[in-house]
């Protein structure tokens, strides 16, 4: 006994038997249409949404359709768009200070200690 498809196999399925409703031609059997759905789902792995699969599978039909079956397959295998490629890793520089560095606070001591001079005074610093 077959294991049950999954939802998304399912609603693979559904979206196929869905073609034969607009373009005649297209018309699958639940069978087939199941049989089908992984490479719809291929599809959606490769970052496709609905719109772009039905295009795909109804753009360009020719005038008599011998096998929905054969066309849809060949088709779903044949135009099924590259898998999206990874994100390039972005490089983070940190910064490690040695256990008991202070210069850093001295730093920031002596940048905050300049800043609350000037405002006190109400001069305009110097252009670096």
């Amino acid at each position: 006994m077959e294991p049950e498809p999954s939802e998304r196999t399912v609603f693979a399925a559904q979206f196929l038997g869905s073609l034969g409703r607009t373009h005649p031609g297209l018309t699958l059997g639940a069978v087939e249409a199941l049989r089908l759905a992984p490479l719809v789902e291929a599809w959606w792995d490769a970052g496709a949404n609905n719109s772009q699969v039905r295009a795909a599978l109804t753009d360009g039909l020719p005038a008599r359709v011998h096998s929905a079956q054969a066309l849809v397959e060949n088709r779903l295998r044949r135009k099924r768009p590259a898998p999206p490629t990874p994100t390039p890793a972005t490089t983070v520089e940190l910064e490690l200070r040695k256990p008991g560095a202070t210069a850093f606070r001295d730093a920031a001591r002596r940048g905050g200690a300049t800043v609350r001079a000037l405002l006190r005074s109400g001069r305009q610093p110097a252009p670096a």
